[in-house]
């Protein structure tokens, strides 16, 4: 069971830090690339993500958590953003990318927890 923790873990990290690492690049994006963008919605958006990193790096497994909690807001957000009539092509991706990641990072932490 344990080659089996392994493996589930290894890809969720992976996956873990492909969408986190994508919902930053999205952030930089929309924030310069974009009307309407500007420093301090940057600061906003990337700030809450960037608390959890020297945990994520370290590879906590209560920093899994507290991403998933910090990620209910952002999930929370972007589907409300989502359903508005002047919704873009980034709120969609934002939406996939935080559902993707809170799934991950669930399971990443149960999984580091049970090794």
């Amino acid at each position: 069971m344990n080659d089996s923790v392994q493996r589930k873990l290894k890809i969720a990290l992976r996956i873990n830090w492909i969408c986190y690492i994508g919902m930053l690049v999205l952030f930089v994006a929309w924030n310069l690339f974009l009307e309407g963008g500007s420093l301090f919605l940057w600061c906003l958006q990337t700030i809450p993500l960037l608390l959890v990193l020297p945990g994520l790096l370290k590879q906590h497994y209560r920093s899994y958590l507290w991403l998933c909690f910090i990620l209910l807001l952002y999930i929370t957000a972007s589907i409300v953003d989502v359903m508005m009539p002047t919704r873009g092509w980034q709120d969609g991706v934002l939406v996939v990318l935080s559902l993707i990641l809170f799934f991950s990072s669930m399971m990443s932490s149960r999984w580091h927890r049970m090794q």
